[in-house]
This record gives structure tokens, sequence and C-alpha cells, in this order.
């Protein structure tokens, strides 16, 4: 128990700390894409609305 005490109060080394940087960095990564895929299909809904919403008032603007 006490080795255990000494090992939470000891500085990470350097290695240590570069992996939790790097874990960090990949989950970062992960949210980003999700938020990009996220944007991506927001844009491609929206181009789809905009397109329909013209095509419904052009041809109501059409007809007698």
């Amino acid at each position: 128990m006490i080795e255990q005490l000494k090992k939470m109060w000891l500085m990470p080394t350097a290695e240590v700390l570069a992996m939790r940087e790097l874990e960090d960095a990949k989950r970062k990564l992960l949210q980003a894409q999700t938020a990009r895929e996220y944007a991506d299909s927001m844009c491609k809904y929206r181009e789809a609305q905009i397109k329909r919403l013209t095509a419904y008032l052009h041809n109501a603007t059409e007809a007698p």
C-alpha cells in the first residue's frame, strides 16, 4: 500500500505524459471528425431544401 501511495505522488515520466497527450489528441480528432460529418450532412440537407423550395416557388409563380 505504501508503494501505491508513492506511485501516486511521483512525477510522471515524459513518455507517460506523451502517451496521455497522444490519447487526448486521438479523442479530440474523433470528436472533430464527428462534428465534420454532422456539418457536411446539414449542408447537404440545406442545399436540398433550397433546391426543393426554389423549384416549388418557380412552379407556383408560373401557374395561372
